[in-house]
């Protein structure tokens, strides 16, 4: 198995635990905290993430991307990272009441508080964590992921249960944090990391201008409409945003968080082995297509027992909002290939036009759709999206051959999966007088008809997927049951194969 095959299989095992773990905590706290609470630990979070990535610098990448990751390289890193994380962190602690003021939420002020340590810790973190993933190992990365994240969840909860309110999610990010050093610390390299050294300061800081400029640029993509719509239209509508936005990505996190991780990479490993970048800029088209248009096709049309099972009935008012998100998304299909491709093409410096090219375009036209309210706000995703896309292929396709019939080649058959898959979906809209009230056990029956539907569409037309399902079935066989019965499976498996090709033809 190679490297990043192996790779995936950790990552995707790790993202949809911790997905598991966040669904969790989501159907506990939305029940726990009112839209206005829940509100305020959003504009924290956002805010929290803003400046971390002034601290981070782009460090990571740099540290997976470079030739050769010496310990002067490496502690390098750690000496600019920590240089920057101290003053960002009194400038945190000290200046949090100002910014609670101006929102007019004196309880921001303690959030703040409580995460402005999370800066200095996350600076120890790092240099250790983009090694292990620079290193393609990802079983420690996976159990390293899995811990914080259990106790990030636990905690969360209990404080919750607790009365702590929008605080557990403070608490619970800094207890998170310490483990995650801890952890860090037990699995780095054997050459000392936490050592000051400036002896390459100059390339780090060269890669982290324009990676950070990219970083806090997409960054701003998200997070500043949160900091704008708690002022705009308060803390209660930020929240109601909030969770519409997380659900309508569920699509996104249970089938592509996986992907991401392994990504960078995967595109830098093929590019210093000479490969064509292009070839497998189309197969990840094909395989992220098959997974994200069926899936969002599903939130569409399962918005409303969606919203019931996870958030309950108090978070109603998010559905036909969610819908219209999940509907742009479907133009986002290349996005998350993009980056990775560029940075191993050597498009850094792209990467940072890009984001400097989009993302300010994106937020103007979402914050100026907020005057006119929330669904106004969704609706405006349709044309922000579009225009990222064009302007990211469009640099992709400056380093990397993208011929259009290609793409389109490369699409046809995962269009015609969504299609096959979206029939049970549709069926079951028009069983209950429409989308937008579909009983829960209804909506439960047509999502696992439609994940049937699915598996048979990807067989009968062929998709490359077919291959990466078959050989993780073959895994799972073969730790699951005897030698003896694997090889009957695969027969049986070949048969069907058999008579359904016999059929096409």
């Amino acid at each position: 198995m190679s490297s990043v095959r192996r790779g995936l299989i950790f990552s995707s095992f790790e993202r949809y635990s911790v997905l598991l773990l966040g669904m969790s905590t989501t159907i506990v706290t939305a029940r726990l905290l009112t839209p206005a609470d829940f509100g305020i630990a959003v504009i924290g979070l956002a805010i929290f993430g803003l400046i971390d990535i002034f601290r981070d610098f782009g460090s990571g990448t740099y540290i997976i991307q470079v030739d050769d990751p010496t310990p002067e390289r490496v502690q390098s890193v750690f000496t600019v990272t920590l240089m920057l994380a101290l003053p960002l962190f009194l400038l945190t602690y000290f200046f949090a009441g100002t910014i609670a003021k101006f929102y007019g939420l004196p309880g921001l002020e303690s959030y703040l508080h409580v995460t402005a340590f999370c800066l200095l810790t996350s600076s120890f973190c790092s240099p250790a964590y983009a090694l292990l993933n620079r290193n393609l190992q990802f079983d420690k990365l996976t159990i390293l992921s899995l811990t914080t994240s259990s106790l990030n969840a636990v905690v969360t909860i209990l404080l919750a249960l607790a009365g702590f309110s929008y605080m557990s999610y403070a608490w619970a990010q800094l207890v998170s944090t310490v483990i995650y050093f801890g952890l860090c610390l037990m699995w780095g390299p054997k050459f000392p990391i936490y050592r000051f050294s400036l002896s390459e300061w100059r390339p780090v800081v060269r890669y982290g201008v324009y990676d950070s400029a990219r970083a806090l640029l997409l960054h701003l993509g998200d997070a500043a409409p949160f900091l704008a719509f708690g002022k705009t239209l308060g803390a209660a509508s930020l929240g109601i945003y909030q969770r519409a936005l997380s659900i309508s990505r569920l699509a996104d996190k249970t089938l592509l968080s996986g992907f991401a991780p392994v990504l960078q990479p995967a595109f830098s490993k093929h590019s210093r082995e000479g490969r064509d970048l292009g070839k497998s800029f189309l197969l990840g088209i094909e395989h992220v297509t098959v997974l994200l248009w069926p899936a969002l096709v599903g939130v569409v049309l399962l918005a409303h027992p969606l919203v019931m099972i996870l958030l309950g009935a108090q978070w109603s008012s998010t559905v036909p909002i969610i819908q219209v998100l999940a509907m742009s998304s479907m133009i986002c299909f290349p996005l998350s290939l993009c980056r990775p491709a560029l940075i191993a093409a050597g498009g850094v410096r792209e990467t940072a036009i890009l984001a400097i090219l989009t993302v300010p375009v994106v937020v103007a036209v979402q914050i100026a759709a907020s005057f006119w309210g929330l669904m106004a706000v969704a609706w405006s995703f349709v044309l922000t999206n579009m225009y990222t896309v064009a302007v990211s292929l469009h640099f992709v396709s400056k380093h990397i051959s993208l011929p259009q019939n290609d793409v389109l080649r490369a699409l046809k058959k995962s269009f015609i999966v969504t299609l096959v898959s979206a029939v049970p979906l549709i069926l079951a809209a028009i069983i209950a007088d429409g989308a937008e009230q579909m009983p829960v056990a209804i909506g439960v029956g047509a999502g696992i008809l439609s994940a049937i539907s699915w598996f048979f569409a990807i067989h009968l037309t062929g998709h490359p997927i077919k291959n990466e399902i078959d050989r993780l079935l073959d895994a799972a066989a073969a730790v699951l049951f005897s030698p003896a019965t694997v090889q009957n499976l695969k027969a049986v498996r070949l048969a069907v194969v058999s008579r359904t090709s016999v059929r096409k033809e």
